[in-house]
């Protein structure tokens, strides 16, 4: 696999954990989503006035750094490599649950380490909600995005800037009757399927997919979120070697999803506020996962966006 895909891979004998936070925004900041530089950094995108930061999450003193604001966009959502060191990003002008001015950015930093190229490298005028995005494995140039008010997933040639709806069904929806009517979330490929989570529905699901991107199969459930006595939901992830994938579990817990349908609470969960409001997962380079939050409200007290980063042990 080549080095610069983002699909984050670990051994899925992983159970126990601990949890510590590496950074908070002093000022409230959502953190939405978040990807892996070849260097460990971690890129995160915000609702925060169309603002990308940075984070070394190995450094002695962890502390985001803006690396560029995005033109045309108040909220960045999906982001994913398409190239070594480089990165497309989807953001708009944020509304209530929709989104105008819906735009895919490149981000390159194959000839600044530190003050990337940024391009506009698509319009998407008919997308309501784009949310979570993947490269295809072989041609990572092309990247797929959900669309979580439309029930659907966009085909984006970022080097055409030509973009279409390449799949939608029901199972990619929210209900009508949802209060929060996000469906589709988080994406992933991988090894032929597309991977995603559906938030309004609480489920977990991959479908069959061409290696171009162009033809899909019928969707495939895998799990159903336990709700319980709570009112979670699914939201981004991350994908290990085996296809076990480690979930950001609003309010405060991350989910661990096998293929057979298992799933498990592996960080935060019941009454813990180590991790606040968690929106994605990344897999670092020694098997940690580094989650990002929104933060929130509890107990009457606000929390900003965090990095946390879970050690998980066999």
């Amino acid at each position: 696999m080549s080095p610069y895909l983002t699909l984050a891979l670990l051994a899925s004998s992983t159970l126990a954990q601990s949890t510590v936070q590496l950074f908070n925004f002093s000022s409230y900041v959502d953190i939405e989503n978040s990807a892996l530089r070849p260097n460990g950094h971690l890129l995160l995108t915000t609702f925060d006035q169309g603002r990308l930061y940075t984070l070394d999450p190995s450094g002695r003193t962890h502390q985001a750094h803006l690396v560029a604001a995005l033109p045309g966009a108040t909220a960045l959502c999906g982001i994913t490599a398409i190239d070594n060191d480089k990165f497309a990003i989807v953001g708009g002008i944020r509304g209530s649950y929709s989104y105008t001015n819906e735009t895919l950015y490149t981000v390159d930093f194959t000839q600044d380490t530190v003050k990337p190229i940024v391009r506009t490298a698509a319009r998407i005028p008919n997308a309501v909600m784009l949310n979570g995005m993947a490269s295809l494995p072989t041609q990572p140039y092309i990247v797929l995005i959900a669309d979580s008010r439309l029930g659907c997933i966009f085909r984006v040639d970022t080097r055409t800037g030509i973009s279409k709806i390449a799949f939608k069904d029901d199972a990619l929806a929210a209900p009508t009757n949802a209060s929060i009517p996000i469906g589709i979330n988080g994406l992933k490929v991988a090894r032929g399927y597309v991977y995603f989570t559906n938030t309004a529905r609480g489920t977990f699901s991959r479908i069959p997919i061409s290696a171009d991107g162009l033809e899909f199969g019928d969707v495939e459930l895998i799990d159903t979120l336990n709700m319980g006595a709570t009112k979670d939901d699914w939201d981004d992830f991350a994908l290990d070697t085996e296809g076990v994938a480690y979930v950001a579990q609003p309010n405060n817990s991350i989910a661990r999803i096998q293929l057979d349908g298992g799933q498990s609470v592996v960080a935060g969960g019941g009454g813990t506020k180590d991790i606040i409001g968690p929106t994605s997962v990344q897999i670092g380079q020694k098997g940690e996962l580094y989650v990002t939050t929104r933060g929130g409200t509890v107990d009457g007290v606000s929390y900003s966006g965090q990095v946390v980063e879970v050690k998980l042990t066999s």
